[in-house]
């Protein structure tokens, strides 16, 4: 296995299992908060942030406004962690929205959304589609383009963003997309929830994220009685994918969600979408905050950054 060194450090301390709940959930939750401050890309000094609470209706969302100092974006992107809906925060992806934000030249928003078990499916997406609204409501005020508005997320954030972008859940949610993204940036995404395939067999044991995690995550994220939502929960399996807007697509070799990854690009080409697609040989699940490890890791990071910076550059 060509896994970057700095990576197989990681998976070691990755070592998560079934059965999470109470305080050992929250004691996750803090770990992997740290990760990004100990093993990521850190905060940088040509990127501004803002962080504010805003009103969604009955309640608050937290969201952070990343913003390049050297130059005026054109491209705005709403980013939605990863985490498997069950962690995750600004603290987990501080890193790495900072270095996107710098190297893309983008304003990025981050939006803090409530996690499961607490607040399982539709909850997330719920979140996802209110702060994007308000985002696309508030773009003047925020000083961007409301059409030039995209939105992303790593593996779960992925899986939210698609969702969302292909609007397939108008029947669940309060409200629909005011207005529609310009594109969707996914890395690694989660886009099928089955858990069936060849790189979960392969992979499921011993990495970042092991075939155990995903099962939890997916049981905290949709109870029993939600289980006939699965257009909701795995857009891998809309028929329809025509009126996606333009997508990129991140996957890396050693995941478990590699395979579903390379057939959403798939799917995506058959339907006429413009895609970018980026595979990356020795990288596993949750390599972005491992940036501190090794230079090879952080070769990587540049590629993705560089694979955003040349597409906002076309628009």
């Amino acid at each position: 296995m060509k896994l970057i060194t700095g990576q197989r450090i990681l998976c070691k301390l990755s070592n998560v299992g079934p059965g999470l709940s109470g305080s050992s959930l929250n004691t996750l939750r803090a770990t992997y908060d740290s990760f990004d401050k100990l093993f990521g890309s850190g905060s940088r000094s040509d990127v501004t942030t803002e962080d504010r609470s805003i009103d969604v209706g009955e309640r608050e969302l937290g969201i952070r406004i990343y913003r390049p100092t050297k130059a005026t974006p054109k491209l705005t992107m709403v980013y939605f962690h990863g985490g498997g809906y069950a962690i995750g925060s600004f603290k987990s992806h501080h890193g790495f929205c900072s270095l996107l934000t710098s190297r893309a030249n983008i304003n990025l928003i981050s939006v803090d959304y409530r996690l499961a078990p607490e607040s399982p499916f539709p909850g997330p997406l719920q979140d996802g589609l209110d702060a994007w609204n308000w985002v696309a409501e508030h773009a003047a005020e925020l000083g961007i383009e409301q059409t030039k508005i995209g939105m992303g997320g790593d593996s779960a954030g992925g899986n939210l963003a698609a969702v969302l972008a292909m609007q397939t859940s108008g029947d669940l949610l309060q409200g629909e997309l005011s207005v529609a993204p310009s594109f969707q940036f996914l890395l690694y995404p989660w886009v099928d929830m089955s858990g069936d395939s060849d790189s979960i067999r392969r992979f499921g044991k011993g990495l970042i994220l092991t075939e155990d995690t995903m099962r939890f995550f997916r049981n905290a994220y949709v109870p029993k009685d939600a289980e006939s939502q699965a257009l909701k929960t795995s857009p891998m399996l809309c028929e329809d994918m025509s009126s996606t807007p333009d997508t990129l697509v991140v996957t890396a070799e050693y995941d478990v969600l590699r395979d579903e990854g390379l057939a959403f690009v798939e799917k995506l080409q058959q339907a006429k979408v413009s895609v970018s697609h980026l595979h990356l040989p020795d990288c596993t699940h949750g390599f972005i905050s491992t940036g501190k490890f090794s230079p090879a890791t952080g070769r990587r990071l540049n590629e993705v950054a560089v694979m955003l910076a040349k597409y906002a550059a076309s628009i």
